[in-house]
Parts: structure tokens; sequence; C-alpha cells
């Protein structure tokens, strides 16, 4: 970034060149200025606090004078020493001017900083996808229109109970745990002054097991030869790879490797934020190449779709979706949501199928990308006992010795066998 001396004639300068300009001032280098298409003339602080960029808007070149704006910046890079985030600080007190402070409103500050976190490379896309979708469709109407910051002990607890009984387990413990992060961020930012959802716990619920059985997995890829090449595409990558659902659907090309027959998924997909190289096997590298030689020029996706505004394929699995239609026709699916077979079944059944094959856990959490190896044991190791379990399920089809039949053995033996016997023990 260009470095100059802020004055006004040098601000002026900058403005009458009539295009986009970024620079900073010479005697405080955190002081920026900048100049947008539409007009715009902005003074700005930028600064790394905490290990991630921050952006402070300051005021524009119309209402504040180079002085003020170089007071402003100092003012704001005192705060930033003390330890305290000018962004939040605002946002803090714009929300005690507020006549109600809602969860939707604190929810709006939480979004802001998670926005800055995903572009410091702390927290991915897909996270705050999914944060939305549970504050629109589960927690946000817990709340209706309560003043958080009025919140109570036994308001609290009356949300948490509402939750056990209108949500499964699954969905409830989701929802606490946006809750509980929601308001650990208000409470360290000074939005509320007690967070009454703290030492609140998860509810009981019962691992989902769901795996594909062999004659399952023949029907499911019969029913795909129905559908348009690339959704069986799809599925066929997912289930050779063992990875996420949105990690498959966002692959791109630049990720994949042919000489080296790899994929390279980056941490800002990946759910543990690290990197994940994935072997590809040769029926997968038959999928891609295929893709490869059939793509578009500069095509950027392996699964494109230029209808989405994301670029790729997106499948939210409801009503209409290639998913719905493929599992129906599969009679994979069932209005019991227990039942029915989701897209992330895939991966637990690509997983288990390693395990039965005797694939140390250890490879299998390499291969799944998961962030510990108790993750990997807690959600598939019963299938590594399968056979195990069999076997003492068949003691209990033996008779047991009774006391009365042990003596009446006993009685049958010499004095000589007996004393051989005790020898043992």
């Amino acid at each position: 970034m260009e470095r100059v001396k802020f004055t006004k004639k040098s601000i002026e300068a900058l403005i009458n060149k009539g295009v986009a300009v970024w620079c900073s001032d010479s005697e405080i280098k955190e002081l920026c200025f900048q100049t947008t298409s539409k007009g715009g003339q902005f003074f700005k602080l930028i600064k790394k606090f905490e290990g991630k960029k921050v952006t402070v808007s300051l005021g524009s070149f119309e209402s504040m004078t180079v002085e003020k704006a170089r007071t402003a910046a100092l003012d704001n890079l005192e705060l930033m020493r003390k330890g305290v985030n000018p962004n939040t600080q605002k946002a803090a007190k714009k929300a005690r001017r507020l006549s109600s402070f809602t969860f939707a409103d604190l929810f709006m500050v939480y979004k802001a900083d998670f926005n800055v976190r995903i572009k410091a490379g702390e927290r991915r896309p897909k996270s705050l996808e999914d944060a939305e979708s549970i504050f629109k469709l589960h927690t946000n109407p817990l709340f209706k229109k309560k003043d958080v910051r009025e919140l109570t002990n036994d308001e609290a607890r009356k949300i948490i109970a509402d939750l056990k009984t209108a949500k499964t387990p699954a969905v409830s413990n989701k929802c606490l745990t946006q809750i509980k992060s929601i308001f650990n961020f208000a409470k360290k930012e000074g939005l509320i002054s007690d967070n009454h959802f703290a030492v609140a716990k998860k509810f009981a619920e019962q691992p989902r097991e769901r795996v594909l059985t062999a004659d399952e997995e023949t029907r499911l890829l019969v029913a795909l030869d129905d559908e348009p090449e690339i959704y069986k595409d799809i599925v066929l990558i997912a289930l050779m790879t063992g990875q996420r659902k949105n990690c498959v659907l966002s692959m791109q090309w630049e990720e994949v490797d042919p000489q080296q027959r790899i994929w390279a998924i980056p941490a800002s997909k990946a759910k543990s934020k690290k990197g994940l190289v994935v072997p590809l096997i040769p029926e997968a590298m038959q999928i891609l190449q295929r893709r490869s030689s059939q793509a578009e020029q500069g095509e950027k996706f392996v699964f494109p779709n230029k209808r989405s505004k994301l670029g790729y394929v997106t499948e939210k699995t409801g009503q209409g979706s290639f998913w719905r239609r493929v599992t129906k026709r599969a009679g994979l699916y069932s209005d019991n949501k227990a039942q029915r077979l989701t897209f992330h079944d895939l991966r637990r059944s690509t997983a288990t199928r390693m395990a039965r094959a005797g694939i140390e856990l250890a490879i299998i959490q390499k291969a799944l990308g998961h962030s510990s190896i108790a993750i990997t044991q807690r959600t598939y190791a019963h299938h590594d006992l399968s056979q195990v379990r069999a076997g003492l399920e068949h003691i209990r089809n033996e008779p047991p010795a009774t006391i009365d039949i042990l003596k009446e053995q006993l009685k049958a033996l010499t004095p000589e066998q007996r004393n051989k016997l005790l020898e043992g023990f």
C-alpha cells in the first residue's frame, strides 16, 4: 500500500484521480484513506488485533479533517493496546442505546464478528451458513422479542426445556451450542452482563449408525442410472472418498493432482480446520478424468451448476432434490428420519467398510479427516466389534453348569485326581 503524508491538499489530489485508491498515512501507518468508484472518500484504521486484521471505519473526508482522523486513529489504537476491539465496542454502545436488544440483534453482531473470522481463516463459510439456518429455523423463535439484557435464569431454563420438548436431541444440541456460543461472545464483548446458558448441558442423544447394506448399495447404484451423469458421479465420488457432502459438491480442479492421484482439500473447507489429502482410487480417477475432458474451458468446479449462486451443485436433500428422487426410487427413503438414508450415511458406510475389512482406526481417522481418533472410535468402532459381540452372544445359548452338577463331578473324582486338580489353582 502506498504511503502518503496526509494533508488536505494530498487527500484532494487522491480524490481528483477519479479512480479507486488505497493508501496509508506516512505519520500513522495504520491510518488509511480509501476512495471508491462510486465517489466514497473514507478514513479507516487497519491493524492486526488478537491475530486477525481489524478494519475500523473512522469517517468520511467530507465530515472530518485530517487532524481529526489522526486523533480518532490514535484513540482506537489505544483501545487496541488495552485489549479492546473498537468495532465490538461500537456495537456494544449501539446495543446499550437501543430500547430493546433482541436475540436477533445479538445474532447480527455475532454474525459480523463471524465474517471477520472467516476472512482471517479461523472459521468456514459453511459454518456460517449452518449457523444462519439454525438461527432462522430454531433458535430465534425461542426468544421471540425478549430483550436479552433482561433475561433471567428462569427464562433461560424455560428456553432449554422448550428445546427438549419441541426438538430432537440432535437438533436441541445444535441449538444449545449456538445459544451458548452467542451468549459467551456477548458477555465477552460487554453486550450483556450474565450468560444464563453457560452451565447448560447437552441432551443425551443416540449416535446415528445408519449404513448401507450390500443390497441397499446395489439398489442405490441402480437408482442412479436414471439420473443425469453429474449426480451419479457425485454419489460415486462420495462413496469412494468418504468425504463430507459440502467438500464433494464444492470440489475444484485445482484441488486435484492427477499425477499423484490425490485430492487436497484446503483447511477452509475442512471441518477440522486442517488441510486434508485424500488418495483417489483408480475408479475415482476415471470419473474425474472423464469429467475433466468434458469440462468447459476455464471451469473452476468439478460439479458445476451455472444456475447456482455458488457456481456448483448444491443439495439440500429436500423435496425436489436429486437425493430425494434417488432414495425414493431405491426404496431407501422413509418418512421416519431415523430410517431414511442421508447423504452423510455414504461417508459412514465407506468408513464402516474399511473397519470391517480390518483397516486400523488410525488409518480410517486419517482418511476421514477426523481431528481426533476418539471421534473415529466413538462413531465407527462398534462395527469392529460385531464379530466379537456375536461370539459373546453365542455363550448365552450354552446352558451354564449348576453348583449341584459341579458337586457331583467332584465327588466322582479319586483323591489323586482331586489333588491334581487343586494343584492348578
